[in-house]
């Protein structure tokens, strides 16, 4: 397989090039190759430029919109709301951003719902540039029922990825960004494009057997990091 080193702005060029080819607007394209050159740019291959397959399919499939114009509701004094419309949660997060830091500055704590959206992406990126404002940020998003809990065969839980950061004087901020399976998802899904073994404790196949074949792992049959 042939290999292609990029720098970052032409990672974003990649990415931004693809996206508008596909039918993206100006706006949502910019927020998601933003979002996915930062997957690169933080050695986060599964959340990179290879999620734009996923990306684009999602789009083919008539499952996201390509062009709704998020809107923006201040719901409470405390407290944001963002209709992305069924698009993807990028551009509708950019865009209440600033009505999230306003308030989490005037009342010391502030919160941001995003609803009728469809979410794909690390979520460090989201806690970045709350913690560039000095502040300490929280985000989690829900997911489908793919992780097998402990001793279990069949998919329960979701990886329910959180991320969670705070600013540090003369130091680059403190951001974990993790999903509740034993590994995210798209770390399985790298590993079987690439053909390598998972590590030992990553999934099960069908039966509840441990599995290192990524291909052997039905339905993203994660393992739970929980244990009996």
């Amino acid at each position: 397989m042939e290999s292609v080193t990029l720098s970052l702005p032409e990672a974003y060029d990649l990415a931004l090039e693809v996206l508008s080819a596909n039918g993206f607007s100006a706006d949502h394209a910019a927020a998601i190759a933003r979002n996915v050159t930062a997957g690169e740019r933080d050695g986060c291959a599964s959340h990179g430029l290879w999620r734009l397959l996923g990306i684009v399919d999602t789009l083919r499939k008539g499952k996201v919109s390509p062009d709704a114009e998020p809107q923006i509701h201040d719901q409470a004094p405390g407290i944001a709301r963002a209709d992305a419309g069924g698009a993807f949660s990028l551009l509708a997060y950019e865009r209440a951003l600033p009505l999230l830091l306003e308030k989490a500055r005037h009342n010391g704590i502030a919160a941001l719902a995003i609803n009728r959206c469809v979410h794909f992406s690390a979520l460090f990126a989201d806690i970045e540039p709350l913690t560039e404002a000095g502040l300490v940020g929280l985000a989690c998003t829900p997911s489908h029922a793919w992780v097998a809990p402990a001793g279990g065969t069949r998919p329960l839980f979701g990886t329910n990825p959180i991320a969670f950061g705070w600013p540090r004087q003369d130091k680059p901020p403190f951001i974990v960004d993790m999903a509740t399976s034993a590994a995210a998802r798209g770390e399985i899904q790298l590993h079987q494009r690439s053909g390598k073994a998972l590590p030992e404790g990553w999934g099960i196949d069908s039966q509840g057997q441990p599995t290192t074949d990524a291909a052997e792992v039905p339905e993203r049959r994660d393992v739970d990091f929980r244990r009996p």
